[in-house]
């Protein structure tokens, strides 16, 4: 492979010139703050030739000489028109963005084979929710299921686990907490809003230059600061701060936050009561140097420690139906306390020798320290209730049905170090940007398991040996798992005028091998796109390929603790054909984006989900498919700021590989999910703002725990959110601020917010248990299993401080 590249290189710098007439100019696209803008479109007076800015806000621009005047558009921006002649190389571009940004499409005008969606990262201060994260941010997109709980950032993309979506921190992908259970656990997102300042997101047929995993990719470039800035906030959630800045002679950058996080308040709303001590925090620092007009040097640090602590004290859940309805009441002993330590290094070396070619070294470690310890007696009691329809008072208990009692061990403790160094480059042409890199991977695993348990219900403790107790549960294991992989890609992103319209055409190549699987995989992939100039803009995109994911870790690691060696990697064949036009209505702008996909999936390690946990199946394997439709409309719901609907329909089943039994739904086959997102404010007055965020998914199917031929009988009820923020600005107009206060506060909100407004009552998963049957007349003849409805967070409020200075 890099044979071929240097010939596909030597081929494009020693081809003829063919454009004598044309002028070449350059230079960077900035907002009022000279923070650098991804996407803007920058295109010639006649709009034959065009360019978008990277993520550095540079752009290069082939433009016939005779033209004067070039234009300057982004979508949060006024078009500004620009004589170019009366300025000098480089040009430094700026533009003026709006205070609120929505997420947006950079193709507004020309045609993006991509298919990603830019993201303002200030949507996730806005946006009402208890984790003010990007990954939330990242629920309300394009092909991403309703969340099945509001305490995680983990997402579901068009039927994928939550295991299958990359994500990307300044081009290096990042690695995340593999042992948690539930969203109470998981603590803070790798990635700290206050810090991004590009984001971009694509949920299914993605580019080579991403790669390894099945479902989406994430890509996130944390900023480089052009003036001093600094923003904290407090809650009764926690709190963070954010500090950059920028040397006098502009070579040296920092931009540095910490946050502290603490749920407690929103754990008391969950239907089991205890004492919650929950207490996440994290410190990241972004640091450039640039050694020459040519070299820059950059290092991402990061530390995290996260800590749950629980206490329970007793849970009771009551469900069922009309003509069916009980009561399960738990009391509690003991407690469970977790740990996370993480820490990652990231140092990149940037190297432009021309102004075509971009030239990236970087090297990284991730290490990662995970502790599970659990203690935990339940006694619980099982009832029927009166649903009213044969007389008596509803609710009264009319039957005990069984009782039961389980004991929980755990002393689990996983160690992960990742060590990466990868090579990566950009070479524009007139038509062509050439992409390539190469990647080597260091993964080393170790990995203590000791859990079981016991439950002393319907004849569990009847041990045919009375000096030994049976368990429902014992693990025991000791694993360890080294693994080198190599990665290397090179793709071609060609665009091309067909009269007064524009096409774009991305093709590349992906290859991997690792000593884990001793295979060298290929994965070709492909993406087309033409916008057909007019008053809509229409904009048609097919795009697809193959997209392979090696095993990680879990998905080695069988129900038993032990490993499978040398599995082979998972794969799909991605296929999606997307439609986006602009149209206007009762006199605002909108914009419309419809994705038609279909995966087919191959060589897939089943799965099951409790809560937020994934446990694979890895000795076992299932073929399938993913189909469905994404809808999404975009624009002025309310006239001057950007609100945004989506819609998905999905159907994702699968089955065993050589079964001959019919496809059964996958556990993430949601097929119903929608998002609403609104901004709205005092006509007059824009310091008063309201933001409400409404969710809907339809439910999730579960079974018999452990069993791979039953975790699909039965589906969940359905997901139904609603949180709402009221924002007020605290800061006198400029005329008025006399005080020396003010003098240099730029902003200052007081934001409230409700959680789950409707107080819903949602379910995430369901907890299995047996009972010893009564011997009643009303109870003689019950099932002895059950299934628990484990249900998330009630209505909440919250109050919150910003301040940026």
């Amino acid at each position: 492979m890099p044979k071929v590249l240097c010939i596909y290189l030597i081929l494009l710098l020693f081809q003829p010139s063919v454009y004598a007439q044309v002028k070449e100019i350059y230079g960077t696209v900035s907002n009022q703050d000279s923070v650098p803008l991804i996407g803007a479109i920058i295109y010639s007076e006649s709009r034959k030739d065009s360019t978008l800015s990277d993520t550095s806000g540079h752009f290069i621009l082939q433009i016939p000489q005779e033209e004067r005047y070039i234009y300057v558009k982004h979508p949060n921006a006024e078009l500004k028109k620009i004589n170019w002649k009366q300025k000098k190389l480089p040009l430094y571009l700026q533009i003026t963005t709006d205070e609120v940004i929505a997420p947006v499409i950079i193709d507004a005008d020309k045609a993006n084979a991509s298919g990603q969606f830019h993201i303002d990262a200030k949507i996730a201060d806005i946006l009402p929710s208890i984790n003010q994260s990007v990954e939330n941010v990242i629920k309300t997109e394009l092909g991403v299921s309703a969340s099945r709980n509001e305490l995680s950032n983990k997402y579901s993309v068009r039927g994928g686990s939550f295991d299958e979506n990359l994500v990307y921190v300044n081009g290096i992908e990042i690695h995340r907490p593999q042992l948690v259970r539930s969203g109470q656990q998981e603590g803070l997102s790798f990635i700290n809003p206050k810090l991004v300042s590009n984001i971009s997101f694509s949920s299914g047929g993605f580019e080579s230059r991403y790669g390894g995993k099945m479902s989406s990719v994430l890509d996130v470039q944390y900023k480089k600061p052009h003036k001093k800035e600094i923003s904290g906030s407090i809650g009764l959630l926690g709190g963070d701060l954010h500090y950059q800045g920028i040397s006098k002679n502009g070579k040296f950058t920092h931009t540095s936050g910490i946050r502290y996080k603490s749920t407690k308040y929103i754990l008391k709303s969950l239907p089991t009561k205890g004492d919650y001590k929950p207490i996440f925090s994290d410190l990241q620092s972004f640091l450039t140097y640039k050694i020459s007009p040519e070299i820059e040097l950059q290092t991402l640090s990061h530390l995290s420690f996260n800590q749950f602590q629980f206490n329970p004290t007793s849970g009771e859940s009551k469900f069922g139906n009309l003509q069916e309805l009980y009561s399960l009441h738990v009391s509690y002993e003991g407690q469970e306390k977790d740990k996370l330590r993480s820490a990652a290094e990231i140092l990149t070396l940037r190297y432009r020798p021309q102004k075509r070619i971009n030239l990236q070294f970087s090297l990284a470690a991730f290490a990662m320290q995970e502790f599970e310890t659990l203690d935990i007696i339940g006694y619980y009691n099982l009832n029927e209730l009166n649903t009213g329809l044969t007389g008596g008072n509803i609710g009264d208990s009319i039957a005990h049905i069984g009782y039961g009692s389980y004991m929980n061990h755990v002393r689990n403790k996983l160690q992960i170090l990742a060590l990466k160094a990868k090579q990566s480059g950009h070479f524009q042409a007139e038509k062509h940007q050439i992409y390539w890199g190469i990647l080597y991977e260091n993964l080393q695993i170790n990995d203590h398991i000791d859990e079981w348990t016991l439950l002393d219900s319907a004849g569990y403790l009847n041990s045919p040996n009375p000096q030994y107790l049976e368990l429902k549960e014992n693990i025991k294991s000791q694993n360890h798992l080294q693994n080198h992989k190599i990665t290397a890609y090179i793709q071609d992103k060609y665009r091309l005028n067909i009269r007064q319209n524009t096409g774009e055409i991305i093709a590349g190549l992906r290859a991997h091998y690792n000593t884990q699987s001793k295979q060298l995989k290929i994965s070709p992939r492909l993406s087309l796109a033409l916008t057909l100039s007019g008053k809509h803009d229409h904009t048609f995109r097919l795009s697809g390929g193959i997209y392979r994911q090696p095993p990680f870790y879990k998905e080695l690691r069988t129900f038993s603790g032990s490993i499978t060696p040398k599995k082979q990697d998972q794969s799909s064949i991605h296929c999606v054909l997307a439609h986006n036009f602009h149209f206007q209505a009762y006199g605002r702008n909108f914009k419309l984006y419809t994705e038609l996909y279909y995966k087919y999936l191959n060589s897939i390690i089943p799965f099951e989900i409790d809560n937020i946990r994934i446990r694979y199946y890895p000795d076992q394997r299932t073929s399938g498919y993913t189909t469905g439709i994404d809808i999404k409309i975009l624009g002025d719901f309310v006239p001057g700021i950007d609100s945004w609907f989506s819609l998905s329909l999905m159907k994702s089943k699968e089955k065993l590989t050589g079964s001959t039994n019919d496809y059964i739904p996958r556990p993430t086959d949601q097929r119903i999910s929608a998002n609403l997102f609104v901004q709205d404010y005092i006509p007059g007055y824009k310091q008063l703002k309201v933001h409400l965020n409404l969710i809907y998914g339809t439910g999730f199917p579960f079974g018999y725990p452990g069993n791979i031929t039953q975790k699909a009988l039965y589906r969940s009820t359905s997901y139904n959110r609603v949180d709402i923020g009221l924002s007020a600005s605290l800061l006198p107009k400029k005329r008025t601020r006399k005080t020396p206060f003010f003098k240099h506060i730029h902003s200052l909100w007081l934001t409230a917010e409700v959680f789950n407004l409707l107080d819903t009552h949602n379910t995430v998963s369901y907890r299995w248990i047996k009972v010893v049957p009564n011997q009643s007349a009303n109870a003689a003849n019950v099932q002895n299993s059950f299934p628990i409805p484990i249900e998330l967070t009630g209505r909440r409020f919250n109050i919150k401080l910003s301040l940026k200075i």
